[in-house]
């Protein structure tokens, strides 16, 4: 992990300011900067894009309220670390309470050949997936059953929006993910790999019990309004469903997928 050697935070006083500006728009926009930082709010999160391998921590900016408990991880830390007003730092977001800390930083170049390489890939493919609270908690998800890859299709919503990184509680540092990939080529790369395609649906699929996970997979996960396109289900390997009992129409995207992933680890321990 790369560092800038410290020196005394600059204090920002101009709401016009180069670096206020780019951190605005990358905070609002939930995209990459020109030079590819994303954008991440809250001494949490800093902490854990300082413990994740190959990230690179470029800018730190901290309110002048917070400035205190930011010196001594600043410090240790060799960041490089500007301090402003607290009206100007609460315009920068828009979360209610900002914690006062925010930070621009550079995640690892990572290859989607290289994810579909690994043995016992676990992988997800969310198609047309708009919210960014269920995005962030997949990632999370994800990480915690041992996946190795997110994939985005265009039209879904940026794993760097603001409220995305908030929910992935660090995992968007660690898990590899591409946006703006066709589910078809995903589908095409998969094959290729011999990694089996497994659609969620709400029916009509195999219990997810009964189907075999236990070499690499990767999960299509469909929208939270329409589920996954009809045309596309029949093209994959396998659907599956969660089974239960209750009368609900459906699951929330992130717990169906928690749930699958799961499942998935649950069988090759078995295995």
């Amino acid at each position: 992990m790369t560092h800038s050697v410290r020196t005394k935070p600059a204090f920002i006083r101009s709401g016009q300011n180069a670096l206020l500006k780019r951190y605005r728009r990358a905070l609002t926009q939930g995209e990459l900067t020109e030079d590819g930082c994303c954008a991440l709010e809250g001494q949490r999160l800093l902490e854990e894009a300082l413990r994740s391998p190959g990230v690179e921590v470029v800018s730190v900016l901290a309110s002048e309220s917070a400035k205190e408990k930011m010196d001594k991880l600043a410090e240790s830390n060799s960041l490089p670390f500007s301090v402003t007003t607290d009206r100007l730092f609460q315009k920068l977001t828009q979360t209610e309470t900002p914690q006062g800390v925010a930070a621009l930083v550079r995640l690892p170049e990572r290859k989607w050949e290289d994810c579909l390489a690994a043995p016992n890939l676990l992988a997800a493919v969310l198609v047309g997936l708009q919210d960014p609270g269920n995005l962030g908690t997949i990632l999370r998800g994800l990480e915690a059953f041992g996946g190795g890859a997110g994939l985005l299709t265009p039209g879904s919503v940026s794993p760097y929006n603001a409220k995305a990184v908030r929910a992935s509680a660090g995992s968007l540092f660690r898990v590899p993910v591409f946006p703006k990939m066709s589910a078809e080529q995903a589908m095409k790369n998969c094959s290729q790999a011999k990694v089996k395609c497994v659609g969620l649906v709400t029916e009509g699929g195999t219990p997810i019990e009964k189907v075999d996970l236990r070499g690499p997979v990767a999960f299509f996960v469909g929208g939270e309004a329409r589920g996954l396109p009809g045309n596309l289900a029949k093209q994959l390997d396998a659907t599956a469903q969660i089974p239960f009992t209750g009368p609900v129409e459906s699951l929330n995207a992130a717990v169906a997928a928690s749930l699958a992933f799961y499942e998935t680890q649950r069988q090759r321990r078995a295995d």
